[in-house]
Order: structure tokens, then sequence, then C-alpha cells
């Protein structure tokens, strides 16, 4: 039973996303971080193209929280003990929310609970690419469903989601139209995550989630350093990109590379990797992708230049790009790994 001051916690986390989605400040451009902010119900990496490459079996893993995926692909692969970082507490709820449907929806229910459409197919608007849905799923985050879930979940977690469906009346779809979360489309969720690659993978990641310990940490990445274990591997994700982005960013590319060469050791096994930022459309200058698109404008880049953790000496690894239209014509993605003594 949940203690007055847990409950409480919990109604001021539902409050506060309540008031981070009715705020009319909001960015129409790019996702906002904040404490009880939006969340991913999937992953917009690869995460099936490079998490076998890591080498995470035994292993000690430090990750971003992000929609969970991180997670799940990670204890599918082994890893015996899994931090997850974030400065948004609501990718703790949905992280939650998916491990506990593990046990109590089939691989077909999952899918089904968690993806918004069969796929997403490319629509070209004037300069503009954008998606449209094909084959829309009315049974999105469906409230029978949930109901199903229910029992598997924390208490603190279930007390959430309570709080959300009554806010929307017991429909799942609305939360997403409210900008609570960022729906995924079947085939994408299949083709990055291998947890979901296949049934079998689905049922081998609910034996072995439950050997896999699992803790939550709610601040920024530049205080990870200050964390109280060390890891063999750490996942950053594309947080990179908003670090550095030339609108908004926090730090230069150069105190990025500083951060990760100087601080992080403090949390890194001998031997450690870290993950340090994930790159979409490698090699590929797209405007209306690319973080710092003020700089395309003012004639800085060139469409042929490299990418600009290309020179830092991180090693490279390559997968196929998450946007099938990129995957159609061989696009890539690229992770770069930092592994200590071989930053430039």
């Amino acid at each position: 039973m949940l203690t007055r001051e847990a409950q409480l916690s919990v109604y001021q986390a539902y409050q506060q996303t309540m008031d981070f989605l009715n705020r009319k400040s909001r960015s129409l451009l790019r996702p906002e971080f904040a404490l009880h902010s939006s969340m991913y119900v999937f992953t917009t990496e690869n995460l099936q193209g490079y998490i076998r490459k890591l080498d995470v079996k035994n292993k000690s893993v430090l990750t971003v929280t992000a929609s969970g995926d991180h997670f799940l692909n990670l204890a599918l692969e082994g890893a015996s003990r899994v931090d997850n970082f974030d400065c948004n507490k609501n990718t703790y709820f949905m992280t939650e929310l998916k491990i506990a449907a593990l046990s109590a929806l089939s691989y077909s229910e999952f899918l089904e609970f968690f993806t918004d459409c069969e796929r997403r197919d490319k629509t070209d608007m004037g300069i503009v690419a954008t998606q449209k849905k094909v084959g829309d799923n009315p049974h999105y985050f469906d409230y029978k469903t949930y109901l199903k879930i229910r029992p598997y979940l924390e208490e603190d977690v279930s007390l959430y989601w309570d709080f959300l469906y009554e806010e929307f009346e017991f429909r799942g779809k609305e939360m997403e139209k409210a900008g609570l979360f960022f729906g995924g489309d079947k085939e994408a969720a299949i083709r990055t995550n291998n947890y979901l690659a296949s049934e079998k993978n689905y049922e081998v990641l609910k034996e072995k989630i439950e050997d896999v310990d699992r803790n939550y940490y709610f601040l920024d990445i530049l205080k990870i350093h200050e964390l109280p274990h060390t890891y063999d591997v750490v996942l950053l994700s594309n947080i990179y990109d908003y670090l550095v982005d030339s609108w908004s960013g926090k730090i230069t590319e150069e105190e990025f590379n500083q951060y990760v060469a100087s601080k992080m050791p403090s949390i890194l096994k001998e031997g450690a990797k870290v993950a340090a930022a994930y790159q979409y459309h490698y090699k590929t200058r797209n405007a209306f992708y690319h973080p710092s698109l003020k700089n395309l404008f003012r004639g800085k880049y060139t469409l042929e230049e490299k990418e600009s953790l290309d020179r830092f000496g991180f090693r490279k690894i390559l997968v196929p790009s998450v946007i099938r239209e990129y995957q159609e014509t061989g696009g890539k993605d690229c992770l770069y790994v930092y592994e200590s003594g071989k930053v430039r």
C-alpha cells in the first residue's frame, strides 16, 4: 500500500504532466524535455542494428530511459544490471507499463496495444516530406487492455496511469492527440527492436527480464558522472543533438567531447564503451532533419561535409536508417562509440 506521501507524489506527477500538456507555448517543431513532459512509445533508433555489437551480456549498463526500448533490448541480450537515467520522469511510467505488459499480454496483444498503425508512408508536400498512417489502430492504448496489464504494475505506476485514463475519459487514443506521447507504427517497432523481431524473442525476454537488476535516476545527462556506480557500457542515444543544437544547445561540440573523455571515466569500468551519439541519416545534410538548420542557411555547412563527430576519433557503427524511404536507398544511421584513450 502506497503511503500518503507516495500517493501525493504520483498525483503531483500527473498534475505536472497535465500542466505541461495544457501549456500553449509548447514547441511544435521539437520535443521538449522536462521533469514531466511527453514520452516516446518506441525508440527512433535502430537498436536492433547495434545493441548486439556492444557485447552487453552479463554486463552493467547505464542507458537513457526514453521509451524503455533500450532497457528491453539490453535485457534480451543478457545485461545483468541496467540503470536508466532521464530528465523526464514520465519515461519511468512508460517503461514500467511496457515491462508489466510483457507479463500480461501475448506478442500480438503487445503490438496491438502499443502501436498506433501498421506503418507510415512518405508523402511529399512541397519541399517538406511528411508521413501518413496506413492501417490506423483503433485499439491503441485501449482501456480494456490496460486493465489486463494493471495487476502487474507497481502501485505508483498504476496510480499514475489511472489518473491519466480518467482525465481522458478512458480513451487511450486521446492521450496521443493531446501530446502525452509520440506513437510508433508496428512495422518500425518490429524493425528496430530485437525483442519484437519475433514472437520467440518476445517470449525469451519474458524469461530473462526478471534476472536483470533495474534502477532509475531522474537527472540531466551532464550529471551522470556523479552516479555512485560504474558501468561496462553507457548508451546516450541522440542526446548529443539536443546538447549542441545551434538554437537551444547547452554546450559546444568540444565541451561534449571533453565531458565524455574527462568526466565520464569516473563511472566507467576498465575497457568500458560509451555509445556517445546516435546520428540519423549519416552523411546526409537534409535541412529538415539536421538540428543545425540555421547554420545550413547561413552557408556554414555544405551537403558533402562530413558529420562533425567524425573528427573526435570515435569508433563508428553504421546501421540501416530507421526511416523506410532512407532504407530503400541504402541510407545509414551512425552510432559513435567512445573507448578509453581513443579520443583525439
